[in-house]
């Protein structure tokens, strides 16, 4: 009974998470009449909205911006986040405590408190309306160097001084056995740096001024005032803002279950 109870509580609230996602993916083929009347269901199925939108907005050069923008920033911070929380577990060197405060300090910084520094940097270095400009504050995060620094505090110890006994490197030590004992870490913060990235809107709004080097989010706002009564066009673009989303989430899950499971070795 309790069973029971629990997947029914599970089924209504999966109903209510991707019932937004799943009203979007039918509107989209839906006029905007039949959205503006309430219907769940489209009158007659059509791509007119898609049509539009390909053919009035550079959605898909949007898009393009938008994925290039995350994907380079989430490789470039599970990358330094890791190398320096592997510096500041496993190598010695005097002002560890300095820096590893110095991260701690960074995460209680609120973003509006340096956007206005970060901008005046971008605009010195002339990376406006420049894909750099936009992933260049986004290059490291201070909660991801403090979150792989507690994962690497918990592998085993005896492995790693064995590898330095043996003569390898901190390279070697790094990519082929910190690395692969931290597959659950690296894959969640790739997925939260993505979505991150992928969901901003204030930092490129003021970077990029052109509308070939604009972000998907802010080609939303575009299409919402050039096409403010045509709501399925609207939804057919909010269709394809999340299929990114859905996709790193789903394919994270299945790297994030294999990673926590793989590679334990006990003391």
């Amino acid at each position: 009974m309790k069973k029971n109870f629990m997947y029914t509580l599970l089924i209504i609230s999966g109903v209510v998470v991707f019932f937004p996602i799943i009203y979007s993916l039918i509107a989209s083929f839906m006029t905007t009449k039949d959205i503006m009347s309430g219907k769940l269901f489209p009158s007659k199925i059509n791509f007119i909205n898609y049509r539009e939108l390909l053919e009035n907005i550079p959605i898909f050069q949007f898009f393009l911006n938008s994925l290039i923008t995350s994907v380079v920033a989430m490789i470039f911070q599970v990358i330094i986040c890791s190398l320096t929380a592997y510096a500041l577990v496993f190598v010695e060197f005097k002002e560890k405590k300095l820096v590893f405060l110095l991260v701690m300090c960074s995460i209680f910084i609120p973003w509006e408190a340096i956007f206005v520094p970060n901008y005046f940097i971008i605009l010195k270095m002339k990376l406006l309306n420049t894909k750099l400009g936009i992933i260049l504050p986004f290059l490291a995060n201070g909660l991801g160097i403090f979150l792989m620094v507690q994962q690497f505090k918990t592998l085993n110890k005896s492995l790693i001084e064995a590898a330095k006994i043996d003569g390898c490197s901190h390279g070697f030590i790094y990519l082929k056995i910190v690395l692969p004992l931290s597959k659950g870490i690296l894959s969640t913060w790739g997925i939260y740096s993505f979505l991150n990235i992928w969901n901003m809107y204030l930092w490129p709004l003021m970077i990029s001024t052109r509308p070939e080097s604009r972000t998907i989010q802010i080609g939303l706002k575009m299409i919402k005032s050039e096409e403010g009564t045509n709501f399925g066009v609207l939804m057919a673009a909010v269709v394809i803002v999340i299929i990114p989303s859905l996709v790193v989430l789903f394919l994270g899950q299945s790297q994030l279950q294999k990673g926590m499971t793989s590679g334990a070795v006990k003391e």
